[in-house]
């Protein structure tokens, strides 16, 4: 990783990695890792990198949103700008749409519109929809994304379904599609009796530095270890009234009694360095009794996608970021010491060939828990 070069470096109060002992060699524990909802441990590192990462995450990972909005005909009770504003925040696919300017290079993804050598849009920069509804019903007709349709002018040959750009959420096969349209549907506006909406749109490649449209997650956070020592003598010159009192004190219920009605430290993980119980130790005339304080070397992230679908799943805008963190280094390392870096995380991780059925038994046995024969993946 490009990274490595830049292993040094010297940190604050925040910062209480011993730089000049070793060299930052951060690690990555996933806890879990679905398409909505990723949980990791990073470790071996400080906040500075911890911070990196999620602000990637926030600002810097790439997506699809509408940027053009053409409107032909409007007769809804809604000008035009608040439509354009509306049809701008759907949610859009971006599975393939490329993380780094590299990707475009090795035919992946789209290229941004500022670097595209298009006049106009093509279809390496931009994916054009199209809306047109009419309310023939004496009702009111719910406009939603179901009815935003690719126009199919700019196409690419080499796309595969997987890979194109659709206003999301997707149906649901297993509902009809007035239920869908109403419990999934992201409501553009409402029509009367003969009123028309057409438009057209072109959705164009962007990161959300530029614009909150092009936001790929809905939140980003970590959390540090939290580190709460009690003092067990102190403690126990307590009476049973001042113990409950002390564990009611934190708002989190980070503390318990046990059946020997003893303080103990029941789920740490709910701990947010508020000191209420540090406060409380003060009223007793226990200034000591409790610390709570954090471990800055170790940080659990939560990433949480917008949609099932996208517009990129959370496992996918962890991997991005990661790559893009990485782009960054190497052209940090090319100005600073010209190093020319032609290399850098893969899209996917690498997987190898399956070993011969004789060797992966051997292998097997030797390392429980996995199949012989099964692929294994190179990082």
């Amino acid at each position: 990783m490009a990274a490595a070069s830049l292993c040094f470096y010297a940190g604050g109060d925040w910062m209480t990695f011993p730089y000049d002992q070793e060299p930052r060699k951060p690690k990555i524990k996933v806890t879990l890792a679905t398409p909505e909802l990723v949980k990791f441990e990073l470790t071996d590192t400080d906040v500075s990198m911890a911070n990196s990462l999620r602000r990637v995450m926030l600002a810097e990972v790439p997506t699809m949103a509408i940027e053009i909005v053409n409107i032909i005909d409007n007769e809804s009770v809604l000008f035009d700008e608040f439509l354009a504003h509306r049809m701008g925040l759907l949610p859009l696919s971006s599975h393939a749409v490329g993380d780094i300017p590299p990707d475009f290079g090795r035919g992946r993804g789209f290229n941004e519109y500022k670097d595209c050598n298009c006049f106009d849009g093509c279809a390496f920069c931009t994916v054009e929809f199209e809306l047109d509804v009419s309310n023939p019903d004496d009702k009111v007709l719910n406009v939603t994304h179901f009815d935003v349709k690719e126009s199919k002018k700019y196409e690419r040959e080499d796309w595969s379904e997987e890979k194109e750009v659709k206003a999301l959420p997707a149906s649901e096969p297993k509902l009809d599609e007035d239920d869908d349209r109403r419990e999934n549907g992201i409501l553009i506006v409402k029509l009367k009796k003969d009123q028309r909406l057409k438009m057209t749109c072109q959705a164009r490649k962007g990161i959300p530095k530029y614009h909150a449209k092009y936001m790929p997650v809905a939140t980003t956070i970590y959390q540090f270890h939290p580190v709460v020592e009690l003092n067990q003598d102190d403690v126990e010159t307590l009476n049973l009234d001042q113990k409950l009192d002390f564990v009611q004190s934190c708002p989190r219920k980070v503390f318990d009694l046990d059946v020997e009605d003893r303080v103990y430290v029941k789920n740490l993980m709910d701990c947010l360095f508020c000191d209420e119980c540090v406060s409380k130790a003060k009223v007793f005339g226990k200034r000591d009794m409790v610390k709570v304080h954090m471990d800055a070397n170790k940080f659990y992230f939560t990433v949480e996608a917008i949609t099932t679908g996208g517009p990129r799943s959370a496992i996918d805008v962890v991997r991005a970021a990661c790559r893009v963190l990485d782009y960054k280094y190497s052209l940090f390392l090319k100005d600073a010491y010209q190093d020319e870096i032609t290399e850098w995380l893969p899209v996917e991780p690498k997987v190898k060939a399956p070993r011969p059925a004789a060797a992966g038994a051997a292998l097997a046995a030797s390392r429980p828990g996995r199949a012989a024969g099964a692929a294994v993946p190179e990082w």
